[in-house]
């Protein structure tokens, strides 16, 4: 489903925008967090790879999102092809060039109503609610660090096992989604976003973007 996708690539941003538990390190994870965050509006290029066992390649697409204020983000494609997702309140609504703009209500996709969920619990600073839907780890220092996300709710975790988003000091880097068919999608974020990947990208490539070993 290409919006729950979208939604996951939200996430890097908005899981960077408030408060959560602390991790079994001395690294706190809320001292993280409030670091990385930042008032809306604001927006972060990113760079996507969808990597699958019947692929010869990775699907990668190039773009950037937005978090628009309570309730509203966005999704933009701007490479190889041009397409702009919105959710607004209950409101899903895509845009790709050349078609017309479609628009689904929040209800039809209850996978996304709860990754939304979980969205606003973070950026209201609602800790308790956050826990609900995800089982939180850190690892790391403030040098190097990796949040760890599990999906508690079982229908959710049928498609997507784990979420990891890792960065370096106060910048978030990247966000790995593991599903449970085996297919893994890598977003680089900010920084780790700024370098255009090469014709024929691997896994390695990325990894090492997203460890910013290969800069």
């Amino acid at each position: 489903m290409r919006w729950l996708a979208g939604a996951r690539e939200m996430m890097a941003m908005l899981l960077l925008l408030g408060p959560a538990a602390a991790g079994s390190t001395g690294f706190a994870l809320d001292t993280l967090l409030h670091r990385l965050a930042r008032p809306a509006p604001s927006s972060t290029p990113f760079v996507e790879a969808h990597f699958s066992p019947l692929l010869t390649r990775p699907l990668v697409v190039s773009g950037k999102l937005e978090y628009l204020g309570p309730d509203a983000v966005a999704r933009t494609v701007e490479n190889p092809y041009r397409e702009r997702s919105e959710i607004r309140g209950e409101t899903v609504t895509v845009e790709r060039q050349g078609e017309r703009a479609q628009s689904f209500s929040l209800q039809r996709v209850p996978e996304m109503r709860s990754l939304l969920a979980s969205f606003t619990a973070l950026l209201s600073g609602n800790v308790m609610a956050l826990e609900r839907q995800f089982q939180l780890d850190l690892h790391g220092d403030e040098r190097q660090w990796t949040i760890g996300l599990t999906p508690r709710d079982p229908y959710i975790h049928q498609r997507i096992r784990s979420i990891t988003v890792s960065g370096r000091g106060s910048e978030p880097r990247c966000l790995t989604t593991y599903e449970a068919n085996d297919d893994l999608t890598i977003m680089l974020l900010a920084g780790a976003a700024q370098t255009s990947p090469p014709a024929a990208p691997d896994r390695a490539w990325f990894d090492g973007r997203c460890r910013g070993t290969s800069e």
